[in-house]
């Protein structure tokens, strides 16, 4: 069912995707240089109707590198990506990415590992020369909250694929406030630029919650238009958790 794909791929261009803290804060602050470590739940949502395919974005570290996963799943389909990346001062470095997509007769994925030391992607579906800086389709989402928190009005990246690069081009939309299921955020937008006519992708992320990601709009045609909406959001880490700093606005239920 091509529509609940296309909802499960709404975050394969995210945006997702730190700076500030309350909810009346304006765009532009520095970005911290540690990623908090979060969790955050959607709901999707297929030409207005809600299709009970839930989705998760989790953002983790370890000793080493940080995982950003996510899911988008119900009891006839799944979507899953997974990237492992480490970050300094708003540069991502990428290790490794994978998808996967199974249900309505959808069986479909791929998988790259970046070699820096020979400078190669080695994808599932071709080896290449990485491009200097490239990204993979999540940690993508991780810089794009950088370059929003500084209110640049354009930007673009060089995105390994598993079947090759491809550049994402991205171009800031005016502040606005945008209600969720989650509450009611002062937020800052995003539209990424497709080369395909009539297709179109807008991201809403709010200063409050460090630009995390709280709405994604995605048109794939003139007749199949998707988006994803903020339910739940959390902090994993105690020290975050506890800190009134980033608990003014930012952490709430679904309601």
């Amino acid at each position: 069912m091509p529509s609940l794909a296309g909802a499960a791929l709404l975050c394969t261009s995210s945006v997702f995707a730190d700076s500030p803290r309350d909810a009346e804060s304006t765009p532009g602050a520095t970005f911290p240089l540690a990623l908090p470590e979060v969790e955050a739940s959607y709901r999707v949502v297929v030409n207005g109707i809600p299709v009970g395919l839930n989705a998760t974005i989790r953002l983790t570290r370890d000793s080493e590198h940080y995982q950003l996963h996510f899911k988008a799943q119900n009891r006839l389909f799944r979507h899953e990506e997974t990237a492992l990346f480490d970050w300094s001062n708003c540069v991502a470095k990428p290790h490794h990415y994978q998808h996967e997509s199974v249900g309505f007769g959808i069986q479909r994925g791929g998988e790259i590992d970046f070699d820096w030391d020979t400078q190669t992607a080695k994808g599932s579906k071709a080896v290449y020369p990485l491009a200097r800086n490239a990204l993979d389709a999540l940690s993508v989402a991780m810089v794009s909250r950088c370059h929003m928190a500084k209110a640049d009005q354009s930007f673009s990246f060089d995105v390994a694929e598993p079947d090759g690069m491809t550049k994402y081009q991205y171009r800031a939309l005016d502040n606005e406030t945008i209600k969720t299921p989650a509450g009611e955020w002062l937020a800052s937008g995003l539209e990424r630029d497709y080369e395909e006519r009539g297709r179109k992708s807008r991201f809403w992320a709010a200063p409050s919650l460090e630009y995390f990601m709280i709405r994604m709009d995605h048109q794939e045609n003139p007749f199949v238009r998707g988006r994803i909406e903020l339910t739940e959001f959390r902090y994993l880490s105690d020290e975050d958790s506890r800190n009134p700093e980033r608990q003014a606005g930012s952490t709430v239920s679904s309601r």
